[in-house]
């Protein structure tokens, strides 16, 4: 456990104004929360206190040597921001390994969270040609160009220069790769996230999202999810995969909108 004193810094974004929710990205290489969130930031401000920190390891956020990165020090890095802001609940928006970082969170203090909204949740262990690319990775400009088209991008051409640049810059700071790979050994020593039967505990209302031509998570993983958690929604987008973020943004923000205005 880090003490105030010793964490590392949590780069965040917090705009807007009325219920807090908490949006917790993914760990692919280059990952920050602008990357993940720069459709639904705005958006979801207009109504809404949005917070979004680069979790350790990613970003603008401390990337120390020796810690183990994973989904246990991304929910103390959670807790503690919220606690630091004041905040005494919020729904939890997470995308990919940010998912699993929120329903733990659900698990470990359920009063604080009100409601989660759960996108391309891997429930049990999988291998396929994407991930396989993700965990190959070295910071490159070219790598980077093809992890973005083969494993995330329905569409490989809609992949901007830009948008391979900021990636490839981001996965290329001092210690970010060496915080990947010491989530990719972690992941693999620490085994499974939440049980079936801890995911039946969950009672916080939840909206839980895939993209049916996923090739990094099962879609069939969040259609089992929806089944297990007692408070699930389950949208699936058609035509779409893990990148339904930026592909499906004109549909999804109204998703989300509907969800938290019945919840936040």
């Amino acid at each position: 456990m880090n003490t105030a004193d010793t964490r590392p810094v949590t780069a965040h974004t917090d705009i807007g104004r009325g219920p807090a929710v908490l949006l917790l990205h993914g760990t692919a290489p280059g990952t920050t929360a602008a990357a993940n969130f720069d459709h639904l930031l705005p958006a979801l401000a207009r109504h809404h206190r949005v917070i979004a920190p680069d979790l350790w390891g990613f970003g603008a956020s401390g990337k120390p040597t020796g810690l183990a990165y994973g989904p246990e020090l991304w929910v103390e890095q959670a807790f503690a921001l919220l606690d630091e802001l004041g905040i005494g609940e919020a729904v939890v928006l997470g995308n990919s390994m940010g998912a699993r970082v929120a329903l733990t969170m659900a698990l470990r203090r359920p009063q604080l969270v009100r409601g989660l909204i759960l996108f391309s949740t891997r429930l049990h262990p999988s291998r396929s040609r994407a991930q396989d690319l993700i965990r190959a990775y070295r910071p490159d400009r070219a790598a980077m160009a093809e992890l973005l088209r083969e494993c995330f991008a329905t569409d490989p051409a809609a992949v901007t220069p830009e948008q391979v640049e900021q990636r490839y810059r981001d996965s290329a700071a001092p210690g970010a790769h060496e915080a990947l790979q010491s989530l990719f050994a972690g992941l693999a020593a620490a085994g499974p996230g939440p049980s079936g039967d801890e995911l039946r505990a969950i009672s916080a209302p939840a909206l839980v999202i895939a993209g049916r031509d996923d090739r990094v998570v099962p879609f069939g993983d969040s259609v089992e999810l929806a089944g297990l958690l007692p408070n699930a929604d389950l949208h699936v987008f058609g035509g779409t995969g893990h990148w339904f973020l930026q592909e499906r943004a004109a549909t999804l923000t109204p998703l989300i909108h509907d969800f938290l205005a019945r919840t936040a």
